[in-house]
């Protein structure tokens, strides 16, 4: 849907020339047009590359039946584990990595699953 609307976006954007150039259109309107376009086309591109990123990452999620078994597994190493080496083994049969993204005072911390 967002595809579509990109699209047409940049088809109208398109238009907008070919009107300026047929004298159709002034180039106050032109340009006020234009500036109008632009930021809506960046505005979907970027949505677009957001829900790329969505779709990608969800494609990498486990299923169900997947989590459950890692989660058997995570207990039965827990449960016997007594030092802190024989604990971050058993954390690694569910957590494949944890990554830290700092903005300025913003951090944001994602947990990559097996």
């Amino acid at each position: 849907m967002k595809e579509a609307e990109l699209h047409k976006e940049s088809r109208a954007f398109v238009k907008l020339h070919e009107s300026y150039e047929e004298d159709i259109i002034t180039k106050q309107v032109f340009l006020e047009r234009k500036a109008v376009r632009t930021r809506q086309i960046q505005h979907l591109e970027k949505e677009l590359e957001d829900l790329r990123k969505l779709v990608v990452d969800e494609s990498n999620y486990p299923t169900v039946e997947q989590i459950v078994e890692r989660i058997g597994q995570f207990r039965e190493l827990w449960d016997v584990a007594v030092t802190s080496e024989e604990k971050n083994r058993a954390l690694k049969k569910l957590v494949e990595r944890i990554v830290y993204n700092r903005e300025g005072n913003r951090v944001e911390l994602t947990v990559c699953y097996r």
